[in-house]
Formats: C-alpha cells, sequence, structure tokens
C-alpha cells in the first residue's frame, strides 16, 4: 500500500516538473540567449571550490543579473 502510495506521488510529482518545463521554455522562447556569455558564466561558477559558500561565491563572481553592466 505506501509503495502505491509513493509512486502515485513520485508520478505526480513528474507530470507537475514537465509541466512546468514546458510552461517555463514557451514563455521564454522569444528570449535571445547569448551562448558565450552563458558559457563563461558557467565556466565561472564551475571553476569554484565546492565548500565555497555562498557569501564567498558573491564576491568571488562578477552580478550576472538582468541589468548587470557589461564588461
Amino acid at each position: 500500500m505506501w509503495l502505491g502510495i509513493g509512486l502515485l506521488a513520485l508520478a505526480g510529482a513528474f507530470v507537475w516538473l514537465m509541466g512546468r518545463s514546458r510552461h517555463r521554455s514557451r514563455r521564454h522562447a522569444g528570449d535571445t540567449i547569448e551562448r558565450d556569455v552563458l558559457e563563461e558564466a558557467e565556466r565561472e561558477v564551475q571553476d569554484l571550490d565546492a565548500m565555497t559558500s555562498p557569501d564567498d561565491a558573491d564576491q568571488e563572481l562578477p552580478d550576472w543579473g538582468p541589468g548587470a553592466p557589461r564588461s
């Protein structure tokens, strides 16, 4: 019985996550993505030490958020 409830909960969570993903991709379909800027940001995050705290990461990484000045 508990196995059935667990499987049903997992299936529901999967459907919910897929629906959010699909909605998000439709909403941002018109956005342009600068792949080189995105890849640079991802490399900087990957280069951080695994034990870096969020506060330390905030100090080490540049602001990549919307409206951030380009360098």
